[in-house]
Formats: structure tokens, C-alpha cells, sequence
């Protein structure tokens, strides 16, 4: 059981007595760090923390010589998410692991990054989630610990790799995380014969049946493991000359896998072991119940390494109670946990003090299953189904583990393992509704979109509430934040003349492997001027890449673009069923090769097999292909004045593009007017063997087509029979004439009758697009008599007008209780918590509603037939 502690009181001390001078002076050298991480083990059972069912020495040890943390939890109860908190110091909303294995946000920076910064050598052996992102994760891999953690039976650990690591450069201070496999499932890597399954004590959230007390030693058995690699560590430091140079950190990560445990918000699954031990700093035998979580051990490091605190971490240094300096730490630790891809949804939130937790079950409406525990389960489950077949304890605990109320409030101190919920007693009212509204201030704070954040695609910017951009500032800010983000312009933005525009993705001016757009970008009808990048790198544009995501109704006006393979006025590469709708380029696009006026690229995706698509858009401009390339197969030099080449399909992974009401006008080249290497069209060059295109109602209005290969609408790499899949009504002005340089030169000629030639004035006509054409010149277009059209802006209604207090027609207000809804006329709302879901709607009221709401955070949709408005409203 966990043992009660009291307030930072040195144990093997008496409070009489001082604390050594060595123990509270400040340490001016960097100490050497190991951090020891277990995985998937229950701190009841360590010796020091009450464990009645095993010694363990050797982590015992450490805690005699150090500080035992009692109150340290765990934000989330899963390997990879906790790890990435324990590593970047942020929860798990803010780093982007908010479900299991899901991959941690590109531009975040981690341990192995601030603590290199510092000097420090950063190093890691085992276990080594999060895994695959070296860019985020650069840890130095150290031989000794087994990395699979569901491998069966495997090797014992060493710990040759890290004295090596320790030995090689004294002269620098290192950071080493310890990372065991032990006590993770399956548990079959320890002699559990040391047990007797009789006399095991089980918690008291267990069915007591033959099946988990057999497993149960099984489980134990891993733990001995566990404590035996301790004892390795602690002796190699010992070896090496650098124990008491050294603070030891040692973590329990979450709780088994077992029901209560791993995979929810409970105690037994989020309280963690936390023991540190640094003599020039900590005094030994020291217990202290500061309220702590992992994220708050970055900050910690950095702070005892010397470094200075970092701005926008989630955690914050707890190096003066570890000293003895201060007794407490937190008022809250908060709690998340995202059910998917581990089973069905179901998102959990959580937040307490020292003594009182509360869970928030935001579908309580479902029963929660886990693959590992419920379904198909494990068979320790199912012992537990057959034993609740005849006693009515066991019944209890299967219920209350699959089927959950809203809300759970326990009493830690009479209720540690969480067997009592006190929720609906009166006395606690007051409490629940304080601390749900500092619950609902975290999430908010965090970003956190409740259970929309718990779905087979918790990234899909649709579900994410879209954030102003009204500056440059901005986009720095949050657009380059959240490559998967959902973002809209407030206002126009002029670049400042002399900045070099970084494509969104990219780490600077010159990256040329820029991370990928996945989100939304609504311009609504405003513009950003100015772009300009001349460094002459691959995949420049407003973008780096772009994949599976959407920019729309903006125009970007002088852009000026001087790169490489791809470039284009909108992105370099468009990948991945991207969108980009209602876009005007104008300006200067130049590249060695693949330059298109909007995209320079549509590159292969495996993952989406639907069509990149350009709707509504023209681009009025100079785009240019440099490269006098000579290879038409490999490296043509191309320019096409809407997108430069097409990648091939090649099996699953597929290059797919669909162009509809689309124009060109401006001039297009390629330098390369002596190889047929060298073409230019007016809308698409380069095709490279790729049938699926689709083009209808597009217009080449270009001035001038040049290269050895010019063509009106693409150009090359079409073999026999040459079709694209669609091609209708396509238009040039007739003023426009190709010269091919040489035999042959043509290209690829578009069949008969698909191409019609007409007068420039034509396309200077509105009746010219109602009478022939779909092009929609009420809403989206609009033209005057002589011109080309333009897209129309300014005089749409937007879709989602903020609260505009100043409107007289509505009053969306906090009242006594709840909110009021006043407005002239009917009107329609939807109310949502913080947590997304829905709480109250009401359709066709009249002139004033009243929302009865406990205390809490709100946001209020307000529908008309002509308008829609939004606010966040706060009830006391």
C-alpha cells in the first residue's frame, strides 16, 4: 500500500536538527544526470513506498540516500505520451503525443536539445519511445538495455554501453536516460517462482481469483528485474568514479497494465515514484508530498545544469523542494487521456490537489474498452468476467471499470485506491465546481478539444477551432507552430520590404526539406503581400509543402520567388489530396526547374488517393525555368504558369490533380530553347507518364509561352495514346502564337475539339462566363467590362462572424446561473463546454432565451438565416 508521509521531513532526522551546509548551498558545477525509467510499474510495490510483496533493495537504496517524492502523477498513463511530457516539459496537448504512439509535433524541442545547449552530452539506452524522430529525439544511442519493450524473455541488461558512455569525454558533464522494459507486458522475463501466489498481497482494486494471483507473480518477477538494473547503474556510477557527481533521478512511469492501471486516470495508473539522489544538493533520507508531474523534471534538469528558465515549457523547476527549500510545489496536477488507437473512444480529463481528484468523463454516454484489457481483453479479464459471474465485490469492480458516470470525485487520503465515489454528495458541490473550473482553464490553456481530440484522426484540422492571424508576427507565432492547424486572416499583411520570407515548414530561408502543411489556411478574402525568397533552395512558396492540406481565399500579391526544384507562388510540392481554392498569385516565380505559378510540384502520396485539387484561382505573373537541362526524363528543365510537372503514379502512391476554373495569364519560359528538355505551358508542363489529370474551364490568357517546347496547356511525357483523363472546355486567346525551336518540338497535342480559340476581348466579358461557362460570377467572381475577372472580395458575409458587442440585435451574456440570448427576431443556438461537446441547443426561439449552466466555460452558437455568431462565455 502507499504509505502516508509528512510534509518534506528528512526521515532518519530529527526536525531539531539543521541541515548540512552541503545540502543547501547552491552547487556552481554542472552535476552529471541519470534518469532511471521504469515501465508500466505500480509504486505501491516498492519497498520504500509501502510494497509489502517484494524487497527492493537497491531502489530502496537510493530513496535512503536521497528524496522520495509522494505526490508525483503521471499527465497520462501511456509509454509514449508520458515519455514525451518527461522529455519536453509540455503536456501532452501541447507536444502533440495525446494518444499512444501518435508522433510528437516536428518543431518541438526536447532534453537532448536544451541540455546539449548546456554542455552536456545527452544520451539514451533501452526503451526508446518516443521512437522515429531523431530531429525531435536526438539522443545519443547507448548500448546495454533492451529497446523492444514487448519482447519476450529478453537478454539481460549491461551496462558496458553506459561506463563506456560515462568514460569517454570526463571533461564534459552527461545526461542519461535509463530507459528498463521492465515491468511491461509480457510478463515472462522473471523467475516468478519467488513468489508464492497465496500469500501475495493484491490491491484492493484487483479480483482476487487463482488467475490474478498467478499473473500477479509474474508481474512481481519483472520488478525484481527492475530493481536488479538499479543496482547496476547505481554500481557502474559507483565504478566509474561518478555516483556522488552524479543526480540520480529514478521514475516508476505509470501503473501496470492491468484494470485501474495503465490506460486511465486513476491512481493506480497515474501515481509515479519520483526518488532523486544528489548529496551536494539533497538530504539524504528526505520523504516530501509536493504535488509534482513529469513535465515539471525538464525544467528541473535545466535548472540544476544552470541554465535559465525556458519560456513556454508546461512544467517548472521543483529543484528547491528536491533541496529542502520549499515544501510545496503545485496546487493541481492535471490528467488526459485519449482512448484511441487503443480502443474505443473514450476521453478522460482529470485535475486534484494533494488530497481530492476529479475525472471527467467526457462520453460517459459509452462503455470504455481497451484492446489489452477488455476486448478481446486479457486473461486476467476474463477470469474477472467469470468470477463476477458469482460474487457480487467482483461484479462491482468489472461494472465501475467499463461503465463510468460524467464525474468521479475520491478522497485520497480516506480513499487512495478510488473504491468510493463521493461526487454526488452535497458538501462537495463547491469543491467539484471549483476545481472543474480550473479543469476547464487548463484545457483551454492547453488547447485541449476535448473528445475531439480521441478520433482515428485527432489532427484533422476541420476539428480544431480556427485561430486569427493578423499579422506577420502571427504567422510565426502559431502558423508555424501547428503545421496541422486551422488558421484565417483578420487583414490584409504587407512584409516588410528587406525580410526573406521563410516558407511555412521550413526552418529558414534556405531550408530545403521544409516539414509539411497539413492544416487550413482561410484567407477570407484578405491578402499577404511582399512574399519574397531569393536564396535560390528547393521548395520555396508561401509553403514548403503541402499535404492533405487546404489554403483558400487569399490572394498573395508581389511575390517574389527565386529557388529550386520545386518552386511555386503557393507551395513548392503540393502532395496528398491538397486543396488550394479561391487563390490569386501575382508576382515573380523563377527556378531551376518545376516552377509553376501556384505549385511547382504535385508530388506522390501512398497514404491519399484522392485528386489534389486547384479550383477558382488564377495567377497572373512571370514564371521561369532556368536549368538548360538536356535529360527530358529525369531532370527536364520545366515551367507551367499554374503547376510546373506531375509526378508519375506508381502503384499505390499516386500523383492526382484536378484543375477547375483556373487561369493563366503573365508569361511563362524555360531557358532551354536548344533540347526538347526544355518546355513551358500555360498551365501544367511536365505530366512524366501521368494519365490522371483532370482540366475544365481553364483558360490560357498568357502573353507569351517560350521554350524549346512551348504549349498552351501541358506539354511532355504523355507515350501513346496520349490522353489526360478530363479534358473540357478548355480556352486560349488566339492573340497568343507558339514557336518551336526545333523537329519534333510539339509536345503533346491536345485532341481535337477540346481546345477553342477565341478573341481576348471574349474573356473580358461577364456574359462570356455566365453563357459558356460554370464559373459563379455572383459570389466567387467578378469582373469589370475590358479586364480579366478577379476574385471577389470584401462583400461576402463570413461564415463565422465573432460576437460583436456592439450589435445591438444580439446579446450573448453571463446571467445568474447560466447565460441570457437576447435578439430582435428567431433565431437558433447550440451551447458546448469546453471539452466540444454539446450541451444545450434550442431551435426557432424568439427574442430572448435563458440557458440555465453550472459554473464553467461556454461557447455559444448563435444561428440566424442570414448570420452566425459565436462567443466564449465565462458563468460564475
Amino acid at each position: 500500500m502507499i504509505i502516508k508521509t509528512n510534509h518534506c521531513l528528512p526521515a532518519l532526522l530529527s526536525s531539531l536538527v539543521a541541515i548540512p551546509a552541503v545540502a543547501q548551498q547552491q552547487e556552481t558545477e554542472q552535476p552529471n544526470i541519470v534518469v532511471i525509467v521504469a515501465d508500466d510499474m505500480g509504486t505501491n510495490e516498492i519497498g520504500c513506498y509501502g510494497g509489502q510483496n517484494l524487497a527492493t533493495p537497491n531502489i530502496d537504496r537510493l530513496a535512503n540516500e536521497g528524496i522520495r517524492m509522494t505526490n508525483n502523477y503521471a499527465s497520462i498513463a501511456m509509454s509514449v505520451p508520458i515519455r514525451a511530457s518527461l522529455y519536453t516539459g509540455l503536456y501532452p496537448a501541447r507536444h502533440g503525443s495525446y494518444q499512444n504512439h501518435k508522433a510528437t509535433y516536428s518543431n518541438v524541442k526536447s532534453v537532448a536539445h536544451y541540455m546539449s545547449d548546456l554542455g552536456y552530452r545527452v544520451g539514451r539506452t533501452g526503451k526508446n519511445h518516443p521512437s522515429g524522430q531523431q530531429a525531435v529525439y536526438p539522443f545519443e544511442v547507448v548500448d546495454g538495455f533492451e529497446v523492444d519493450c514487448v519482447k519476450s524473455k529478453p537478454a539481460v541488461s549491461t551496462t558496458n554501453g553506459i561506463k563506456s558512455f560515462i568514460q569517454r569525454n570526463t571533461n564534459e558533464p552527461f545526461c542519461l536516460y535509463v530507459c528498463s522494459i521492465n515491468s511491461h507486458m509480457p510478463w515472462d522475463a522473471g523467475n516468478a517462482s519467488e513468489f508464492n501466489p497465496a500469500n501475495v498481497v493484491l490491491p484492493p482494486n484487483c479480483v482476487d481469483n487463482a488467475q490474478t494471483r498467478k499473473e500477479f507473480c509474474n508481474y512481481l518477477a519483472e520488478i525484481r528485474l527492475l530493481d536488479n538494473e538499479v543496482g547496476m547503474v547505481y554500481d557502474a556510477l559507483k565504478e566509474t568514479g561518478q555516483l556522488d557527481n552524479t543526480l540520480v533521478i529514478f521514475l516508476a512511469e505509470q501503473g501496470p497494465q492491468m484494470p485501474y492501471g495503465k490506460w486511465t486516470l486513476y491512481r493506480y495508473g497515474t501515481n509515479s515514484a519520483f526518488i532523486a539522489r544528489y548529496p551536494k544538493l539533497i538530504q539524504a533520507g528526505s520523504v516530501c508530498d509536493a504535488l509534482v508531474q513529469y513535465e515539471d523534471i525538464l525544467p528541473t534538469l535545466i535548472d540544476v545544469a544552470g541554465g535559465n528558465p525556458v519560456d513556454g515549457l508546461d512544467g517548472f523547476s521543483c529543484l528547491d523542494v528536491l533541496r529542502g527549500n520549499k515544501t510545496d510545489h503545485r496546487q493541481w496536477a492535471y490528467g488526459i487521456h485519449n482512448n484511441n488507437p487503443e480502443g474505443n473512444a473514450y476521453p478522460i480529463r482529470s485535475i486534484q490537489d494533494k488530497r481530492y481528484k476529479l475525472i471527467v468523463n467526457l462520453t460517459p454516454e459509452v462503455d470504455y474498452h481497451c484492446k489489452y484489457m477488455t476486448k478481446p481483453g486479457s486473461s486476467m479479464w476474463k477470469s474477472w468476467l467469470e468470477t463476477a459471474k458469482s460474487d457480487a465485490d467482483a461484479l462491482r469492480l468489472v461494472n465501475g471499470y467499463l461503465t463510468r458516470p460524467a464525474i468521479e470525485l475520491y478522497d485520497l487520503q480516506e480513499d487512495p485506491w478510488e473504491l468510493n465515489n463521493i461526487a454526488e454528495l452535497p458538501e462537495h458541490a463547491d469543491r467539484i465546481s471549483t476545481m472543474r473550473e480550473a479543469l476547464e482553464a487548463w484545457m483551454q490553456q492547453q488547447g485541449d478539444r476535448g473528445s475531439l481530440m480521441d478520433t482515428q484522426n485527432p489532427e484533422d484540422p476541420a476539428l480544431k477551432t480556427p485561430i486569427a492571424i493578423c499579422s506577420l508576427d502571427d504567422i510565426d507565432r502559431l502558423v508555424r507552430a501547428d503545421m496541422n492547424g486551422n488558421f484565417y486572416l483578420t487583414c490584409d499583411i504587407e512584409i516588410p520590404e528587406g525580410t526573406e520570407w521563410i516558407p511555412i515548414g521550413a526552418s529558414s530561408a534556405t531550408d530545403a526539406d521544409p516539414a509539411r502543411f497539413r492544416g487550413i489556411f482561410d484567407g477570407r478574402g484578405h491578402s499577404i503581400k511582399g512574399l519574397t525568397n531569393t536564396t535560390g533552395t528547393a521548395f520555396k512558396g508561401f509553403f514548403g509543402r503541402m499535404d492533405n492540406g487546404t489554403l483558400k481565399n487569399i490572394d498573395l500579391i508581389d511575390v517574389n520567388f527565386k529557388g529550386a526544384a520545386p518552386t511555386g507562388g503557393v507551395t513548392g510540392a503540393m502532395i496528398g489530396a491538397s486543396t488550394i481554392q479561391g487563390v490569386s498569385v501575382t508576382g515573380y516565380i523563377e527556378s531551376t526547374t518545376e516552377a509553376g505559378g501556384i505549385v511547382g510540384r504535385v508530388a506522390r502520396d501512398p497514404n491519399h488517393t484522392d485528386y489534389n485539387r486547384i479550383y477558382d484561382c488564377y495567377v497572373n505573373a512571370t514564371v521561369k525555368a532556368t536549368s538548360l537541362s538536356t535529360n527530358l526524363i529525369n531532370n527536364p528543365s520545366c515551367a507551367g504558369g499554374i503547376v510546373g510537372l506531375i509526378h508519375s503514379n506508381e502503384g499505390a502512391s499516386v500523383a492526382k490533380l484536378d484543375l477547375q476554373r483556373v487561369y493563366f495569364t503573365g508569361k511563362v519560359s524555360s531557358n532551354q530553347m536548344n533540347n526538347n528538355a526544355g518546355n513551358a505551358a500555360g498551365i501544367l508542363a511536365i505530366t512524366q507518364e501521368n494519365h490522371s489529370v483532370r482540366m475544365s474551364e481553364v483558360l490560357c490568357l498568357a502573353n507569351e509561352i517560350t521554350a524549346h517546347t512551348p504549349n498552351f496547356f501541358y506539354c511532355r511525357r504523355l507515350s501513346n495514346p496520349a490522353y489526360i483523363e478530363h479534358l473540357e472546355k478548355l480556352y486560349v486567346r488566339e492573340e497568343l502564337k507558339l514557336t518551336y525551336a526545333g523537329d519534333g518540338g510539339v509536345g503533346v497535342k491536345i485532341p481535337n475539339g477540346i481546345i477553342s480559340t477565341i478573341p481576348d476581348s471574349n474573356f473580358r466579358t461577364v456574359d462570356f462566363y455566365r453563357d459558356n461557362l460554370s464559373w459563379d460570377m455572383d459570389s466567387v467572381w467578378t469582373i469589370t467590362e475590358g479586364e480579366y475577372p478577379v476574385l471577389r472580395r470584401g462583400d461576402k458575409i463570413s461564415t463565422h462572424s465573432p460576437y460583436n458587442a456592439t450589435d445591438i440585435s444580439y446579446k450573448i451574456a453571463p446571467s445568474t446561473n447560466g447565460i441570457d440570448i437576447k435578439f430582435n427576431g428567431r433565431f437558433s443556438f447550440d451551447v458546448y463546454d469546453i471539452t466540444g461537446m454539446l450541451i444545450k441547443n434550442l431551435n426557432n426561439a424568439c427574442d430572448h432565451a435563458y440557458i440555465p449552466l453550472s459554473k464553467g466555460i461556454y461557447v455559444v452558437k448563435l444561428y440566424t438565416a442570414q448570420n452566425h455568431y459565436s462567443t466564449k462565455v465565462s458563468v460564475q
